[in-house]
């Protein structure tokens, strides 16, 4: 597993044009497609000047990084990205989003901010929305781009009147962070905790004129949209001089109740805050080359002003990973099977054994590496590995002929020399002959690692040796017709019972070849339904749980319509 780079400093990672243009950084995204941990993905954004970039800095545990500034002008702009491994948790990433201050009154479209409010949430994994003041109904119509995403975001193609009932799967968890808070969290006397603030200021109002309708609007997407909420308030950190050098400053010279905020607010985010994964994948986790994917994906869509159907880019990108995991995985098995098999093997179960343990590991990382419908790609990938294999197979028969034929060249080579020198031309030459080739097939027998092949390339040679044979019998007046005859009969046995057992080899290693890719694919099959089982499993638990959070905030509202609204004081 590629480990997580650390940047020296955040890196631009999505440019923001003067005309609204979004468009990618090549250098940004070359850093994090190597990435292949976890990505934790943390996002925030919030009107230009609310301190942002401090929040992210005290993330990454610096005091310095994201551009902070202690003047009214805009300093991100776009969206920065710092990836370093996670705080708290081993073979983690954790990647922090700083998005272009929302309002900027320099930008003057609100269309583009909707963008970036979009692209943020998509991206994240835990998404902090950060403000100033209280969470009033003014601060509740700045946050007015959750209620345009259904204007630009469509989780499903196929339903054409979609207006965000599902956007719970898709969207990662959500937390407000409140600055300079001044007021006491007291509910009709009672003390209440950052939380249960939010959750009063997201009450709805009732009734169903326009009035209403557009109070209620934003609080009812923040609490279908998003799966959980939460609030932290920081109270002002100092003074004038304080708020000037926030970045300089040392925690000893900050107020205690902000400092004790900010360090709640980290744990909570380094504990709570999830890996990013892809929806209806079963958990599968966002690598650096899938969230690049994702990034360009959104960024095009988005720029493009066409509806960005989220099952859609799902869908691509599903296609592309498993290219890429068929890819990685037959590269794996060639790779070790180049390194494991030394050819040619003494036996074909020797090289089916090698074969059942690369195509184990092989079909292992196709699994890890592949997500959502992706049969036809485990298809293609056996298909792969079978027209590799069969390559082995017919490699592994061509150099154990080519070394039998070798080593018989070279035992029989003294033999062919006494025969074209007429050594056994003579009375008893046939006998002499006979010792001379008994000694060398014994040689042959002895000899190691002659392949597969050895006991068909032996018949072949010694049938092209029956003309010699014959004509050292006719030569050799010492024998007998008879005798002559005899010697040929036994010959011919030799062959014949030569020749059955090289077919009875091959037929042995023609049955093996096949219970080996039957029994490869079996178990890949096997492997493959206890996976989509899995998976659907976890896909039915995340169905549940959005389904009872969604029923939760419908038994919540039930709730509200029995008591008086009521605002923090």
């Amino acid at each position: 597993m590629a480990p997580c780079t650390e940047m020296e400093s955040p890196m631009q990672l999505v440019k923001n044009s003067t005309d609204g243009k979004l468009t990618v950084c090549k250098d940004a995204v070359d850093v994090i497609k190597t990435i292949d941990q976890p990505l934790v993905v943390v996002a925030m954004v919030g009107k230009y000047r609310t301190g942002k970039s401090y929040l992210l800095n005290r993330l990454a545990g610096k005091k310095d990084g994201f551009s902070t500034a202690s003047n009214v002008q805009s300093q991100t702009k776009g969206i920065w990205i710092w990836c370093f491994p996670h705080p708290e948790q081993d073979d983690h990433c954790m990647v922090l989003l700083d998005t272009e201050g929302l309002g900027d009154v320099e930008k003057g479209d609100e269309g583009n901010d909707t963008k970036l409010f979009a692209l943020a949430v998509l991206l994240s994994s835990m998404f902090v929305y950060n403000s100033r003041g209280t969470i009033d109904q003014q601060a509740l119509q700045d946050i007015n781009f959750v209620t345009e995403l259904t204007k630009i975001i469509r989780t499903n193609s196929k339903i054409e009147d979609d207006h965000g009932e599902d956007f719970m799967k898709y969207f990662p968890g959500f937390v407000w962070t409140v600055r300079d808070f001044t007021l006491q969290l007291k509910y009709f006397g009672k003390q209440i905790t950052p939380n249960e603030y939010l959750e009063t200021a997201l009450e709805l109002k009732k009734g169903s004129d326009e009035k209403v309708q557009r109070f209620n609007l934003p609080r009812q997407c923040i609490r279908y949209y998003f799966p959980s909420r939460h609030c932290f308030v920081f109270d002002c950190p100092g003074n004038k001089h304080v708020l000037q050098n926030i970045e300089t400053v040392d925690d000893s010279k900050l107020e205690p109740d902000f400092v004790k905020s900010c360090n709640e607010f980290c744990d909570f985010i380094y504990k709570k805050a999830e890996k990013k994964t892809v929806p209806g994948s079963g958990g599968k986790m966002v690598t650096g080359a899938m969230f690049t994917h994702l990034l360009n994906t959104y960024v095009e869509v988005l720029s493009s002003g066409k509806l960005a159907f989220l099952d859609k880019i799902i869908q691509s990108l599903a296609e592309t990973e498993n290219e890429k995991a068929v890819e990685k995985a037959i590269k794996h098995y060639e790779a070790e099977m180049k390194q494991l098999v030394t050819l040619p093997t003494e036996t074909a179960v020797e090289l089916n054994e090698i074969h059942e343990k690369c195509n184990r590991e092989t079909m292992d990382i196709f699994l890890k590496c592949s997500l959502g419908e992706r049969e036809k790609y485990k298809e293609q990938l056996e298909d792969k590995i079978a027209g590799t294999f069969e390559d082995y197979c017919k490699r592994n028969e061509k150099e154990s002929e080519n070394k039998c034929k070798d080593l018989l060249k070279k035992l029989f080579g003294e033999i062919d020399t006494k025969f074209q020198g007429n050594v056994y031309a003579k009375p008893g030459g046939y006998i002499d002959y006979m010792t001379d080739r008994c000694h060398a097939e014994n040689s042959y027998n002895l000899e190691s690692k002659k392949g597969v092949k050895a006991k068909e390339i032996l018949k072949e040679f010694l049938n092209q040796k029956m003309t010699e044979i014959e004509c050292i019998r006719m030569l050799d007046q010492s024998l007998t017709e008879q005798e002559r005859k005899q010697e040929a009969e036994k010959d011919k046995q030799t062959l014949m019972e030569l020749q059955k057992a090289a077919m009875e080899l091959q037929m042995q290693m023609m049955k093996e070849n096949m219970e080996t890719m039957t029994k490869s694919n079996n178990d890949n099959m096997k492997r493959f339904m206890e996976m989509m089982r899995v998976e659907r499993e976890e896909e039915r638990k995340e169905a549940e749980r959005i389904a009872e959070l969604k029923n939760q905030e419908l038994r919540s509202i039930m709730a509200e319509n029995s008591k008086p609204f009521c605002v923090i004081s």
